[in-house]
């Protein structure tokens, strides 16, 4: 991870900063999201675009699992970018308070358990635990080759 940004409280205590990397350069706001909700995002991240705010993405809040340190976790997203840019925000110690802006990249999860096969133990991808397809035909009669056989 690498800090691209800071979000701090103004004179009126709204959080606004910047974030600045080759894919996103802006000046962005955090608003409160108020729901009932628990899996609802606790901001919406707002980009400022001349005298107007757009949203451009949403934070979650998370919990460290060693530290319990609370974070903030989610996404930018803009039509401009050509892939969405995934951020997390840690809490600032410093005297101003606010928070450092990360970019994180998705990683593919590598472990996928061990378990029997979805198939039973006769399944023809023995061990791969995602069993039989059940789009064979659809791969078999794909005009296009944009399936692997």
């Amino acid at each position: 991870m690498a800090n691209i940004g800071y979000v701090r409280p103004n004179a009126n205590g709204a959080l606004i900063g910047k974030i600045e990397c080759l894919a996103f350069s802006n000046v962005i706001g955090l608003s409160p999201v108020e729901s009932s909700n628990p899996r609802a995002p606790k901001y919406e991240v707002m980009a400022r675009t001349g005298n107007s705010w757009v949203r451009v993405g949403a934070l979650f809040e998370q919990t460290a699992r060693l530290t319990g340190e609370v974070f903030y976790q989610g996404r930018i997203d803009d039509p401009k970018m050509d892939k969405p840019l995934d951020v997390a925000l840690f809490g600032n110690s410093g005297p101003e308070g606010g928070y450092n802006v990360s970019w994180t990249r998705r990683r593919v999860r590598q472990d996928f358990g061990q378990g029997v096969p979805a198939g039973g133990e006769d399944s023809e991808r023995e061990g791969d635990g995602l069993g039989d397809t059940t789009a064979r035909e659809a791969i078999e009669a794909d005009p296009f080759g944009d399936f692997p056989n």
